[in-house]
């Protein structure tokens, strides 16, 4: 008990020392701003309102206006019917006074317009009764505007107008006659004979090759072409004369002469044909045939010497050739050079790609020239 006495005294000491000392006391902060900033915000928004308020009232007055001008637009102007009572109360006033000394016909002209005049003033208040106020007449869009209506009218109209059409001319059929060149009209020929021959009418591919070289007599190769279907048909004369008729124009053409021996060959002349070929030398490399005919020509007319020279030429365009090799060793053969013949026939079997019959006889003709 002793304890808590102690500490009940000590309590009471503090609690008397405390109420002699000093107290802090925080300072009170002024608040004058805050006022300040507050009155500038309700002034401004006082502004705000206030110049609102007032484009609405000028938005009033001039909606105002415009329905005024708009009921007075749709008010129907039938005269008589639709007079306000002052327009017929001022008819009433201006009519003059009959006149004591006036003739009858002026008195009956005054009554009937006093008459009217009353009818007319009748008649007004029912017309105001029917029409209605207007404040209850509410305008629409396009009254409310009439400027931006009209201006959608305008470009509706302008679209929907017809986009005139530049008037069309009557159509005009003219015929003209082209006059083709000679080349122009060779391709032309020649192109019909090319289908004609697709088609199998060799007769009209004929007749257009002929009318071809009408056109172009240097064409070789619808010369060529015209020789070919011509021996095919078994009209070697005529084939042989397209072929020379081309040879006068150009000498030098080794494919009409090679043509020409081949013809000379089918009607059995062969001297005609070793001639055609004898009588141009061409060059070597591009006329492999034209040589080869040639020799072989030469070998069957006995002339061997000619016809291995030949085929000597062709072996060093063509070393690996056997048929070549074959007709060397007969030339050989021919003029009693058994060993070279031998060699050369040889030669031939080494390098094979000959005929089955060929390579029976030569086997036969190397067993028989062997030692």
């Amino acid at each position: 008990m002793s304890v808590i006495n102690q500490m009940l005294k000590d309590l009471e000491q503090r609690q008397s020392g405390s109420e002699g000392a000093a107290v802090y006391v925080a300072p009170v902060r002024q608040q004058g701003w805050w006022m300040l900033v507050l009155t500038l915000l309700c002034t401004l928004a006082l502004a705000i309102l206030g110049w609102r308020t007032w484009i609405y009232w000028q938005q009033s007055q001039r909606t105002a206006q415009s329905t005024v001008q708009l009921t007075t637009r749709l008010v129907p102007a039938s005269g008589e019917q639709t007079l306000p009572a002052s327009s017929a109360a001022e008819v009433v006033a201006v009519a003059p006074a009959p006149q004591v000394a006036a003739a009858s016909g002026a008195v009956g002209v005054d009554g009937s317009i006093a008459a009217r005049a009353s009818d007319t003033a009748d008649l007004a208040p029912q017309t105001l009764a029917e029409t209605p106020p207007e404040d209850d007449v509410i305008p629409s869009d396009e009254e409310l505007q009439p400027d931006l209506y009209a201006e959608l009218a305008a470009e509706q109209d302008a679209e929907e107008a017809p986009v005139p059409t530049a008037p069309r001319k009557p159509g005009i059929l003219k015929i003209e006659t082209v006059e083709l060149s000679e080349p122009e009209l060779a391709a032309l020929a020649e192109r019909k004979a090319t289908t004609a021959m697709a088609k199998g009418q060799m007769q009209e591919a004929q007749d257009n090759y002929y009318e071809v070289l009408v056109h172009d007599p240097h064409n070789q190769g619808a010369r060529e072409q015209l020789a070919g279907l011509l021996y095919g048909a078994g009209r070697l004369a005529e084939a042989g004369q397209v072929l020379e008729e081309g040879l006068r124009l150009d000498p030098e053409q080794a494919d009409l002469r090679l043509l020409l021996a081949r013809v000379a060959i089918g009607g059995g002349d062969r001297q005609k044909a070793l001639d055609w070929l004898t009588g141009y030398q061409p060059d070597l490399a591009a006329n492999l045939d034209y040589y080869a005919t040639w020799a072989g020509l030469a070998q069957e007319l006995g002339q061997p010497a000619q016809a291995s020279e030949l085929y000597v030429k062709l072996l060093r365009q063509q070393p690996d050739q056997g048929r070549w090799w074959l007709g060397l060793g007969v030339a050989e053969d021919g003029q009693g050079h058994r060993q070279r013949a031998l060699d050369a026939y040889r030669n031939a079997q080494l390098h094979g790609n000959l005929g089955e019959a060929s390579t029976r006889w030569l086997e036969q003709r190397i067993a028989q020239l062997a030692p």
